[in-house]
């Protein structure tokens, strides 16, 4: 009877000491411990970037305003996109399909130079109807047509 006992004891203590130390999640503590340090070091890290970015003593200062200023210009470099306007794309479709002489192509030179004057551009002959100086009928209606492709494909329509 006593080695029944004893086993039953010996038992009952081997399970809880799984149940006191298996079912610890000691593996999560330690993971909670770890993420508690970097979140430490995180928090510290902010605390001095922040003193940097708000101190006035001059030795920080300037060399402060003149990294943002490069972070600037790098970033403003690194955005732009370097997109065809539409009166380029218009202006090279028109010399790509029409025949134009000398003074048509100097009007429509000052007419295409930029958006907004090709907007205009598009008002005033192609939407409005008004006659035109320098081009006539199937010309227009075909520079009218090459503009409002471009307008449409660049978004500017």
């Amino acid at each position: 009877m006593t080695t029944k006992a004893a086993r039953y004891t010996k038992g009952l203590s081997d399970l809880l000491f799984t149940a006191l130390f298996y079912y610890t999640p000691s593996d999560i503590v330690f993971n909670e411990i770890k993420v508690a340090a970097i979140m430490k070091k995180f928090l510290i890290f902010v605390l001095v970037i922040v003193a940097l970015c708000t101190t006035d003593i001059e030795l920080i200062k300037q060399p402060r305003e003149q990294l943002i200023t490069d972070l600037i210009s790098v970033l403003s470099k690194s955005t732009k996109v370097q997109r065809p306007s539409a009166a380029s794309i218009a202006r090279a479709n028109i010399d790509a399909q029409l025949s134009l002489n000398e003074e048509q192509t100097e009007h429509l030179d000052e007419q295409l130079a930029d958006d907004t004057a090709m907007r205009q551009f598009f008002k005033q002959y192609c939407l409005e109807r008004e006659m035109s100086l320098y081009f006539f009928t199937d010309k227009l209606e075909s520079i009218c047509d090459i503009v409002q492709s471009a307008m449409g494909k660049t978004g500017t329509l």
